[in-house]
């Protein structure tokens, strides 16, 4: 059975930001330091990057929006994490194309905001992204 184009995209922007050095991408093992979890399951580290697929939302006959939640966890001060977020957005903001797969055209950061410093230390923030790709 082929994997549901939810999880092609999350697979996909797993290697964008892995090779944006924003996070590791390790598809198989337990995860590493600064890596990324594609099952929906937070883990018990200190600093990772969770992606969730959201249910897509069809767009006329031939296009549908893929939706995708990053979330990230890192240790450091409140401009930690929005220096995190702004290169994730230069990434995926505004942009054609990316990532390619799905006939995926345009994608955009649909909504964000950042969580207070832990007791732990660790600064976390959240981004839903649209992207608008084609009907499997």
């Amino acid at each position: 059975m082929a994997d549901a184009p939810e999880i092609i995209l999350n697979r996909s922007l797993a290697q964008l930001l892995h090779d944006a050095d924003l996070a590791v991408y390790q598809p198989a093992g337990t995860i590493p330091p600064r890596g990324i979890r594609l099952d929906g399951v937070m883990p018990v580290i200190d600093e990772f990057t969770l992606l969730t697929p959201l249910r897509p939302i069809p767009d006329g006959r031939a296009d549908i929006i893929y939706r995708s939640q990053v979330f990230t966890q890192r240790k450091g001060s409140p401009n930690t994490i929005r220096t995190w977020m702004a290169d994730l957005r230069a990434l995926l903001d505004q942009t054609e194309y990316t990532p390619n797969v799905l006939g995926i055209s345009w994608a955009w950061e649909f909504s964000a905001f950042d969580f207070d410093r832990d007791t732990q230390g660790r600064v976390s923030a959240a981004a839903t992204y649209h992207f608008r790709g084609r009907r499997p």
